[in-house]
């Protein structure tokens, strides 16, 4: 192993023990939190759609507190804690606050209830950062796509985007409230898709929507939704659009019937 896959190593298991600053409902349904403290002071954002996990606690058992994987694991087995993946938001490192927009679902999931019930001063542990994704510069154009659950990512994303750079977003959300206003010096064609009234991972809106699309030129493909809807959505880049896997960035962001809330 190299000198700095060794530091990439250590920084995707940094364990980090963080505060609530604050707490804000930015849509019905999504909740952003800002974490903040001394141990984000060697945190490194090198891109958009960044991800970190966050330790949290088992229905109605207590929070798992700690700097280390011993110390936060040190809990009774039915304590232990479950470590879900989100996507930072926005980083600051002046100020050494970090954000998250957590969806807040009709299920009990554990980040839905933590972020519902989140109040400043709660402390929590996070794990990462993971590396950031780097949008290809020859894309023509880059086409985002995604739930809900992936609008932090593609915001990063198309913040982060030159004045030249040409995208498409399908993003499809419960309902005309759900929609964010996002900013970019990017070129950017929204498509917003509502379910009205279709649960969270029964809708082939997105699908319906990339069929019925003109790309462009040189289409490059990223994905971030409900594990099944991302299947079918990859299958049809490859097998009806046949793009190339470089041109295609797909990843699962929650299953339908295992809640990662």
């Amino acid at each position: 192993m190299t000198r700095a896959q060794a530091s990439t190593r250590r920084a995707r298991s940094r364990y980090r023990l963080v505060e609530v600053r604050s707490t804000e409902r930015i849509t019905p349904r999504v909740v952003r939190i800002v974490l903040g403290g001394d141990e984000f002071a060697d945190f490194v954002s090198n891109g958009s759609d960044q991800r970190i996990k966050l330790c949290l606690p088992q229905p109605g058992k207590p929070m798992p507190l700690g700097r280390t994987r011993e110390e936060v694991f040190a809990l009774p087995r039915d304590e232990q804690p479950r470590q879900r993946t989100y996507t930072v938001r926005w980083f600051d490192a002046r100020r050494r606050e970090l954000a998250i927009d957590f969806v807040v679902h009709d299920h009990d999931g554990p980040g839905s209830t933590w972020a519902a019930e989140a109040a400043p001063g709660d402390q929590i542990v996070t794990v990462g950062p993971s590396p950031a994704y780097q949008p290809p510069p020859a894309a023509d154009p880059l086409v985002l796509i995604g739930d809900e659950t992936a609008l932090p990512a593609i915001a990063a994303i198309l913040e982060e985007l030159p004045q030249q750079a040409r995208v498409t977003v399908f993003a499809e959300v419960a309902d005309a409230d759900e929609r964010l206003e996002i900013d970019s010096a990017a070129q950017v064609t929204w498509h917003w898709l509502h379910r009205d009234g279709v649960p969270a991972g029964h809708s082939d809106l997105l699908l319906e929507a990339l069929r019925d699309a003109e790309l462009g030129p040189d289409p490059h493909v990223w994905i971030g939704a409900e594990a099944d809807a991302v299947h079918r959505l990859r299958e049809h880049c490859q097998r009806e659009l046949g793009l190339d896997r470089r041109h295609l960035y797909a990843l699962a962001y929650w299953r339908r019937d295992a809640p990662e809330g």
